[in-house]
């Protein structure tokens, strides 16, 4: 079997420093896999280097939205999302699979008028467990990172812009360099992490992003069962626009 050029690893080596201390919510990982190692693992033993080479250049530009838009993420589980990429069909399939997440990331991420701070959601689930669970006999054979719940994910962003525009309750105009929360929780960043790996220990993550099948559930109260952790470690806030 012929062997890929080892151009198409190493031009993802640089990436790796994007992803700070690649923590993981993965207990029984010291870390999370580095786009690096995501690649070798889902490129083994396949030698087709159109698609690789595809991969390589869709998971750098995904992997770059993200840090450039979210730089303040704290989890890089990102094996079942590039999994999805690889698996998305051919070279030209792949790019645009690519593409449609760095169009998310740049619409929701903090140089948007959303500046939501972390990407956790969408990398977890909570979002695509939020949908599914709202009209489960239409929704609950797509998954988080289908084609399906993206173009969910584009016209939520739009409708969200609308409500800013308009000074929403809940979506209004932020002040500053403010990070948006509709949450009844605080997410600094420490809480943040305390909060999801709680969640992670408990089995309360709907989308099980560090491995590549994702095992993903979205029926339990995943919004709920969060709102409810954050209550118990002391993290509720009022909510804010």
């Amino acid at each position: 079997m012929r062997r890929l050029p080892e151009d198409i690893l190493a031009g993802l080596e640089p990436l790796s420093p994007l992803l700070g201390e690649a923590v993981s919510l993965d207990t029984s990982r010291p870390r999370a896999l580095l786009p690096v190692e995501l690649a070798a693992r889902l490129m083994e033993g396949d030698a087709g280097e159109e698609k690789a080479r595809a991969f390589a250049q869709g998971l750098g530009e995904v992997v770059r939205a993200l840090a450039e838009d979210f730089p303040e993420n704290i989890f890089w589980d990102l094996d079942f999302l590039a999994c999805r990429m690889w698996n998305a069909g051919g070279p030209e399939a792949v790019l645009g699979f690519a593409r449609r997440v760095v169009t998310l990331c740049r619409g929701f991420g903090n140089k948007s008028q959303l500046r939501f701070r972390y990407a956790h959601d969408f990398l977890y689930g909570y979002d695509w467990a939020r949908w599914v669970v709202r009209q489960p006999e239409k929704r609950a054979a797509i998954g988080p990172f289908d084609l399906a719940f993206f173009d969910y994910l584009e016209g939520r962003l739009q409708t969200l812009v609308e409500l800013i525009a308009d000074d929403d309750g809940k979506y209004g105009k932020l002040q500053g360099q403010e990070f948006r929360n509709p949450f009844t929780f605080c997410r600094e960043p420490r809480e943040e992490a305390h909060l999801h790996q709680v969640l992670a220990q408990a089995d309360f993550i709907p989308v099980k992003a560090w491995r590549f099948d994702g095992d993903c559930r979205w029926d339990l109260p995943f919004t709920d069962l969060r709102t409810e952790a954050a209550r118990r470690l002391g993290l509720a806030r009022e909510a804010t626009s």
